[in-house]
C-alpha cells in the first residue's frame, strides 16, 4: 500500500473582528499592505498577523517568519502499520491521534503542529536517508503546503527528484 497524506485543517481568523479591533487599538489596519499586494488565503492571514506586530512588514510568507508559531495545521496520514511509527517519529514530537482502520494492517493518524513544526518535519521527511514511504508522505504534505501558497515558508534551495518518484528537499 502506498502511504497517503492530506492536510485537513488550516488556520482561519475572524478577520472582520480582528481588523476592526486592531485598527482601533493600533491606529492602522494590519491588512492594508496585504490587500494592496493582492495576497490571498494563507499568505494574507500570515501577512495580517505579521503586520499586527510591525506595520511596515512586507506582505509575504518569508517576512512573517516570526509568527510561524502562531498558526497551526493538521494532517491525516494513512500507512501500513509497520511504516506508521517511522512516519510519526519524523513528526518530531508533534501531537497525534493514531487508530487502526477497517483494513487489516493499515493505520491512520492525525497530527497537528505549527507552521514551524511542519517546516522542520517536512525537511526531515524529505531527506535522501529516509525510507521511500516517509519521503512519499512528506513530499505530499509539502506539495499541499505549496498549494496553500506557503512554499516560501520552507526556503527550499534544492529539490531533487529520485528514481522512486519521490524528491528530496534542502533549505
Amino acid at each position: 500500500m502506498h502511504a497517503e497524506a492530506l492536510i485537513l485543517l488550516v488556520p482561519s481568523m475572524n478577520t472582520a473582528s480582528f481588523l476592526t479591533l486592531a485598527n482601533e487599538m493600533l491606529g492602522y489596519s494590519p491588512a492594508r499592505t496585504a490587500d494592496a499586494a493582492g495576497v490571498r488565503d494563507q499568505t494574507h492571514l500570515l501577512a495580517c498577523l505579521s503586520a499586527f506586530r510591525n506595520q511596515s512588514t512586507v506582505p509575504s510568507v518569508k517576512a512573517a517568519r516570526d509568527i510561524y508559531d502562531l498558526v497551526s495545521y493538521a494532517s491525516l496520514f494513512v500507512a501500513d502499520e509497520r511504516d506508521m511509527p517511522t512516519i510519526l517519529e519524523t513528526l518530531g514530537g508533534m501531537p497525534f491521534a493514531l487508530t487502526n482502520t477497517k483494513v487489516r494492517g493499515i493505520q491512520t493518524a492525525i497530527a497537528s503542529g505549527t507552521l514551524r513544526d511542519w517546516k522542520i518535519a517536512i525537511l526531515r521527511g524529505c531527506r535522501a536517508d529516509q525510507p521511500d514511504y516517509v519521503r512519499q508522505v512528506f513530499d505530499k504534505i509539502y506539495m499541499q503546503f505549496c498549494d496553500l501558497g506557503l512554499s516560501d515558508a520552507f526556503a527550499i534551495k534544492t529539490r531533487k527528484m529520485l528514481s522512486d518518484k519521490t524528491f528530496t528537499l534542502e533549505s
